[in-house]
C-alpha cells in the first residue's frame, strides 16, 4: 500500500477515538447481547409455547423489559454508530490516501467475509447486512445534508414499509409484503437448535439465508438500518461528537422535546400490550388487530433509541458519569471482537452442538447469565486494551485492510 496509507493507520488506531461514541457502542453491545440471552441465543422465530410459558415473575419481567425496551432498540443505536463510524472513517482516509473511497469498499469486503462466516455459525449476523447496506451508503456520500435527514427520517420510522403493509391488508387482508409460513420456519429452526450437529447446524444457517431476509423485508429492519446509517453519516459531517459541548447542546434540546413524548409513546406500548394478550387476539385471523401495534412499536423503537443516544451523551458529560460510564468505552473499542464471542458464547450454551441449555433455562436465568458474560467481556477488555493496541479480530481486519501487519503490542 502506499506510504500515505501507511501514515493513516495511525489515525486510525485510535487517536482521536471520541470517547462517548466508544461508551455507546459498548452500551448497545449489552443492549444487543440481553436480546439474544432472553431468547436463548435463538437467531429465529420459536414455536408459540416458548414464548407463552409460565416460567414466574422474574422471567416476566426479563421479557416484558425485552420487548419494551431491547427488542430492535440497540441494533438502531448501532446502526446509528455504524453511519457515523462511515463518516469518520472516510473524512480521516481522504486526509491520508489518495482513494479513499476505494480503501473503505476493501475494508467493508473483508467485514462481509467476516459477516458470511459469522452468519454460517450463527444466522442472526447483523454483519451480513451492514455490508451491503454499507456500500450502498457510498453512494449516498456526496447528497446534501437536508437530503441525509429527510432521507434517514423518513426510513427510520419505516414509513415505505408501514404503507405497503397498509396497502397489503386493504387489497389481501394480511400485512406481510413477502410470503412466509413462521410455524414452518420456527419447526425447522427449532431443529437447528436442538437436534443439529455442527455441520448441519451451518447447512440450517445457509438455507436460512431467504427466511432471514424475508423477516429484514417484512418488518421493514432492513430500511430502518440504512435510515440510521444515514442519521449516523448526518450527524458526522455537523461534528455534534468532535465537539462534547455542541453534542451535549443537541442532545439536551432533543431531551428535552421528546422527553414527554417517549413516555406517553411507552405507556401506550404497556396498556396496549397488556390488552392485546389479556384479549388475545388471533393474527391470523384478524390482522387488522396487529397493525396498529406495529405501527406503535415502530414509533416506540425511534423514540427510545433516541432516548438512550441523547442520555448517554448527556452523562458523558458529567465527571461522575463520566467515570462510571467510561469501562463501556473499552466494549467499545473491540465491539467486533465482543459481539462475535458472544455469539460464539451463546450458541456452545444453549445449541445441541454445546451444553444444549435451550429451554433448560428460564429467562430470568439467562439475563442473569448475560450480564456475568457482559462484566466478563468488559474486565477482559480492559485488561487488553492495556496491552495491545486493538482487539484481536479488528487487528486481523487492519491488518488485511492495509495488507501489512499492523502494530499490536503496547511497548
Amino acid at each position: 500500500m502506499s506510504q500515505p496509507m501507511n501514515q493513516s493507520v495511525a489515525l486510525i488506531a485510535g487517536k482521536e477515538r471520541i470517547l462517548s461514541v466508544d461508551v455507546l457502542r459498548g452500551f448497545a453491545l449489552f443492549g444487543i447481547l440481553y436480546s439474544h440471552m432472553i431468547v436463548w441465543y435463538a437467531a429465529g422465530a420459536l414455536p408459540e409455547h416458548y414464548y407463552r410459558a409460565d416460567y414466574g415473575f422474574l422471567s416476566l419481567v426479563a421479557t416484558a423489559s425485552y420487548f419494551l425496551l431491547f427488542m430492535g432498540k440497540f441494533f438502531s443505536i448501532f446502526s446509528f454508530l455504524f453511519g457515523l463510524s462511515f463518516y469518520l472513517q472516510l473524512h480521516s482516509l481522504s486526509k491520508y490516501s489518495n482513494h479513499p473511497v476505494a480503501h473503505f469498499a476493501w475494508r467493508l469486503a473483508i467485514l462481509g467475509l467476516i459477516g458470511l462466516a459469522h452468519h454460517t455459525f450463527w444466522r442472526a449476523d447483523i454483519l451480513s447486512i451492514y455490508v451491503p447496506l454499507g456500500f450502498l451508503l457510498i453512494f449516498f456520500r456526496s447528497i446534501s445534508n437536508k437530503a441525509l435527514l429527510l432521507i434517514g427520517c423518513l426510513l427510520v420510522l419505516n414509513l415505505p414499509t408501514l404503507v405497503m403493509q397498509f396497502a397489503n391488508l386493504v387489497l389481501y387482508n394480511h400485512y406481510e409484503l413477502l410470503a412466509s409460513d413462521p410455524k414452518v420456519e420456527s419447526a425447522a429452526y427449532l431443529q437447528v437448535i436442538t437436534q443439529d450437529n455442527f455441520l448441519e447446524m451451518c447447512r440450517g444457517n445457509l438455507l436460512g439465508t431467504y427466511d432471514k431476509l424475508v423477516y429484514q423485508i417484512n418488518s421493514g429492519r432492513l430500511i430502518i438500518t440504512f435510515g440510521f446509517f444515514l442519521l449516523g453519516m448526518w450527524v458526522g459531517r455537523l461534528g455534534w461528537f468532535n465537539s462534547p459541548e455542541i453534542a451535549q447542546q443537541k442532545a439536551l434540546l432533543l431531551f428535552r422535546k421528546s422527553w414527554k413524548v417517549i413516555l406517553l409513546l411507552i405507556a401506550l406500548g404497556i396498556v396496549g400490550g397488556v390488552g392485546f394478550n389479556v384479549a388475545q387476539v388471533d393474527i391470523e385471523k384478524a390482522p387488522w388487530a396487529q397493525y396498529p401495534f406495529i405501527v406503535l412499536f415502530n414509533f416506540i423503537n425511534i423514540a427510545l433509541t433516541l432516548l438512550y443516544i441523547t442520555s448517554i451523551v448527556l452523562l458523558m458529560n458529567k465527571a461522575w458519569w463520566e467515570k462510571r460510564l467510561a469501562p463501556l468505552a473499552s466494549i467499545g473499542k473491540m465491539a467486533l471482537t465482543t459481539y462475535l464471542t458472544q455469539s460464539l458464547v451463546g450458541v456452545f450454551l444453549f445449541f445441541h452442538v454445546g451444553f444444549g441449555l435451550f429451554g433448560e433455562t428460564t429467562p430470568a436465568q439467562n439475563i442473569g447469565i448475560c450480564i456475568v458474560i457482559f462484566a466478563l467481556q468488559m474486565i477482559f477488555s480492559m485488561w487488553w486494551l492495556k496491552r495491545f493496541y486493538y482487539g484481536p479480530v479488528e487487528w486481523l481486519w487492519r491488518s488485511a485492510t492495509f495488507l501489512k501487519w499492523q502494530p499490536l503490542i503496547k511497548l
